[in-house]
């Protein structure tokens, strides 16, 4: 198991941060491979919703299984992710601080094998995820 919390600062107000994370519509615009979502239960970022994320990568084609967990925006959202024997929990927090939107995401993998996979990868991963979905927002 593996588990880190990341914090970053959006220079854009809560409401527009959210509203921009839950637009399916543009998620292809900073979510980097993102072909395709599929909707499979309910309207996908509502709490119970599921779908498939399909990306594509070096000429592949990979799955992604996401579920809501539970969607209390515009402060959290919390949502599963599930690919090829690797569960992955995000809890995104989003806090207003005068101008600026907080966003806290505490995130947990569990795998059906071990892993060789340094924690520190995962991070960067995040951190570089993270940082596209910020320089999208700013530029909205």
């Amino acid at each position: 198991m593996v588990n880190y919390k990341i914090s970053m600062d959006i220079n854009k107000p809560i409401n527009e941060v959210v509203s921009l994370y839950t637009n399916l519509g543009r998620m292809t615009e900073w979510e980097p491979g993102l072909k395709e979502i599929i909707e499979t239960k309910g309207k996908l970022f509502n709490t119970g919703s599921e779908g498939v994320l399909v990306f594509h990568y070096q000429n592949q084609e990979m799955r992604m299984k996401t579920f809501v967990e539970s969607n209390q925006l515009p402060k959290q959202i919390t949502i599963i992710y599930e690919m090829m024997g690797t569960w992955n929990r995000c809890v995104n927090n989003f806090k207003q601080v005068n101008a600026i939107t907080v966003w806290e995401m505490n995130v947990e993998f569990r795998f059906s094998k071990p892993t060789e996979t340094p924690k520190e990868k995962f991070i960067e991963q995040t951190t570089s995820g993270m940082k596209l979905f910020k320089a999208f927002v700013e530029q909205n």
